[in-house]
């Protein structure tokens, strides 16, 4: 009697773990942060997310920020945005978290651009004290049946913009926790999508410990190895896509639970990129500056 009792045990534990492995989903994560407009990687970057699109459909494409913009060099200081956004569109990123330099563009730009995006542009802790800003807060989407909801955050070290003084910044880990208190019911895998470096996720991470991915970027760090604090993975892809991130989580909706089940940095290739309209550009903007200061000098 033991015996069967035993017997029956094990098949009912059987029939659990194999209940739970069906119930699993493998969901692949494809990240990037600080592209800074550098197209000659981007051909690369989109047949690798292409390669892992026709491996599976439970994919997920996002962008942590500091990507239309880079005042560092001077062509992309005034040209590349619109081919940028055009490249996401079509290679299909699934949302982005403002950077720093994405602010530097100004109000109307911005707004041009995000308006362009097929895609939406979250940032949590910065909130408008008058019309509606061009950004949310956080996003939910689907991917095989799984519910994420993503959640939005830039650093707060070049705060305030002079020509957004409608924008006020909050506390990053407040306005995390406000939006997952808020939208996270029925979510099955929460991500942060946030232009700060690894240390402030860390930091962030240790006071709201319902992040399950952690995406990050600003510090241009490369986490082959992805850091974790408590339950939640932080990693990053380095800077100027010379890496694809690509996250892989086996993910139950029916336990909750959240495996990693591999991280690494793919790397791409650089070709040359069609710059010649930004060379024209660029001129346009110098010999203009230059009419300007003729004037003003003389």
């Amino acid at each position: 009697m033991k015996e069967a009792v035993k017997l029956a045990a094990r098949v009912a534990l059987a029939l659990v773990l194999v209940g739970s492995a069906v119930a699993a989903t493998e969901v692949t994560i494809l990240y990037t942060n600080d592209l800074h407009l550098r197209l000659s990687r981007l051909e690369s970057i989109a047949a690798l997310v292409a390669a892992e699109r026709a491996l599976s459909d439970c994919v997920l494409l996002f962008d942590a920020g500091d990507t239309w913009q880079d005042y560092r060099v001077p062509i992309f200081a005034v040209w590349g945005a619109d081919e940028m956004v055009e490249w996401m569109n079509k290679t299909g990123y699934d949302a982005m978290a403002l950077g720093n330099h994405d602010f530097y563009w100004g109000a109307r730009r911005l707004s041009a651009l995000a308006e362009a995006a097929d895609f939406p542009l979250l940032c949590a802790n910065v909130v408008s004290t008058g019309d509606a800003p061009s950004f949310a807060a956080s996003a939910r989407m689907a991917v095989c049946g799984i519910d994420v909801l993503v959640v939005g955050l830039v650093t707060e070290e070049y705060f305030p913009y002079f020509d957004y003084p409608w924008l006020v910044p909050i506390d990053a880990a407040h306005a995390v926790r406000a939006e997952i208190d808020a939208r996270s019911d029925g979510a099955d895998l929460v991500v942060c999508l946030g232009h700060v470096p690894v240390s402030d996720a860390r930091a962030i991470a240790s006071k709201v410990p319902g992040i399950d991915v952690f995406l990050t970027g600003h510090s241009h760090e490369e986490t082959p190895s992805p850091v974790r604090v408590g339950e939640t993975v932080i990693v990053q892809s380095g800077a100027f896509g010379r890496s694809l991130g690509r996250l892989v989580l086996d993910v139950d909706p029916l336990s909750g639970a959240k495996q990693v089940a591999s991280n690494g940095l793919l790397p791409t290739e650089e070709a040359p990129a069609p710059v010649g309209r930004g060379l024209v550009r660029l001129l346009e903007v110098l010999a203009l500056v230059a009419s300007v200061l003729w004037i003003v000098l003389s």
